[in-house]
């Protein structure tokens, strides 16, 4: 008996440890229970204005000469003269000689021309003169009147054929006066040299080239525009500033620019035209802007506006652009905005009708965005309608601001910029 007991000993051990286990863990407090709330996102925003405001837009291109010709001889000779001014980069007025030929042979052929034209005014008065002669002499010896003569009696073919020769003599005088001048070969227009290709004492044939040269007196650039910006800016396709009227107010205005050295230089021009077509290439729609005396009309460092300068073009709009503007950064999948109304996040349609750099304007019918609201700025991962959040109010007066509106321009001191900075950034809470 003993034995038996013996043998149970450990499983009551056993039994004894679980018992004491479910015991412990019985009589253990139980913790407090605490409530996990995610935290509440915070977000930027800035208020949507409703604005009607003259817009642009910015655009690059290659400034060229809008009259760039080549020069060519119309005679042949030898060079005999080369103006101080024939020389890259130099400067010509219109008329001015800028290279001459060798014009002996032209002078000879001119004064053969001229007495040639002599001889033959002499042979086209002794025509006459033979001519009433024999009509004197029909008279009196027939005793008839002058109409009924034959025209070889009254001499008028030989009249004919003297003012023919005399005619062709005028003709040959001109050609060889023509070619005199030729010998003095200048630009019909104020202009400078882009490159030259003959020298004092080269032999040129007719139709050589001596020259490349273009005028000062107006400049055009060539900028390529998107559907989009042509629609933006109000324009249309085959636009020409000669056809809406000459009158400088009815012109759109363009503010050209260019960094040259250190320093950004500014020449005023217009919109002259915009293609009727679109290139092939590369879909877009090319517009071409002028500046009017760029060598005379500079910035005040006085530097030209010269062809193959690169510069950027700011383009004004035809006309003002009416509606709710906001940052630009704000536009989310290209047609949607996030806005805050009473601490939750919803999410609006909007159709853009302008874009810049920093802001974008929508359409006030066709969104849903109006002016007032509270548009985030800020990133929001995960977005959804009826999400919670915290706004931190973000005065963004750049971005607002009216592009003609003057900027005030009062210098601040480092304790007033530090309190507007402040200023600028609110807190309202969820």
């Amino acid at each position: 008996m003993k034995l038996k007991l013996k043998s149970f000993i450990p499983l009551f051990v056993i039994l004894g440890g679980v018992a004491a286990i479910f015991v412990l863990g019985a009589l253990k407090p139980t913790p407090p229970e605490e409530e996990t709330k995610a935290p509440v996102l915070t977000v930027n925003v800035v208020p949507a204005e409703y604005l009607e405001q003259q817009v642009s837009s910015n655009f690059q291109g290659e400034v060229r000469a809008k009259t760039d010709i080549e020069l060519v001889t119309q005679v042949t000779g030898k060079v005999v003269e080369v103006s101080d001014r024939f020389v890259e980069g130099g400067e010509f007025k219109a008329g001015e000689t800028i290279l001459r030929i060798d014009d002996a042979d032209y002078r000879v052929a001119l004064k053969s021309a001229e007495a040639a034209v002599a001889s033959a005014k002499v042979d086209v008065e002794l025509e006459l003169g033979t001519a009433a002669t024999n009509a004197k002499q029909w008279e009196e010896l027939q005793g008839r009147p002058v109409s009924e003569a034959s025209p070889l009696t009254l001499n008028k073919p030989q009249v004919d054929r003297a003012k023919a020769r005399l005619d062709a003599a005028n003709a040959e005088l001109s050609q060889a006066r023509l070619n005199y001048q030729r010998t003095f070969i200048s630009a019909p227009f104020d202009g400078r040299i882009i490159s030259k290709s003959a020298e004092l004492g080269q032999f040129m044939a007719r139709g050589s080239s001596i020259g490349r040269v273009f005028a000062t007196r107006s400049m055009e650039i060539r900028i390529p525009m998107t559907d989009i910006q042509v629609a933006e800016l109000g324009l249309r396709l085959g636009y020409s500033a000669s056809s809406e009227g000459s009158a400088v107010d009815a012109r759109i205005p363009a503010n050209v620019s260019a960094v040259f050295g250190v320093d950004r230089q500014e020449w005023s021009g217009y919109l002259r035209s915009v293609d009727a077509s679109i290139d092939q290439q590369t879909r877009l729609v090319y517009a071409t802007v002028l500046v009017e005396e760029p060598f005379t009309n500079t910035s005040q460092h006085r530097v030209p506006l010269v062809p193959g300068l690169f510069v950027d073009i700011e383009l004004d709009g035809a006309e003002k652009v009416a509606g709710v503007q906001i940052p630009r950064m704000a536009i989310r999948h290209g047609n949607e905005v996030y806005v805050e109304e009473e601490g939750v996040l919803r999410k609006k349609a909007v159709t853009v009708i302008y874009t810049s750099a920093d802001f974008a304007v929508a359409d006030p019918v066709k969104s849903d965005v109006k002016g007032g609201d509270l548009v985030i700025t800020s990133p929001v991962p995960g977005a959804f309608n009826g999400m919670t959040v915290q706004t931190q109010l973000t005065v963004d007066t750049q971005s607002l601001a009216v592009p003609e509106a003057d900027e005030d321009k009062e210098s601040l001191t480092d304790n007033d910029s530090s309190s507007v900075s402040n200023e600028n950034t609110i807190e309202t809470g969820a």
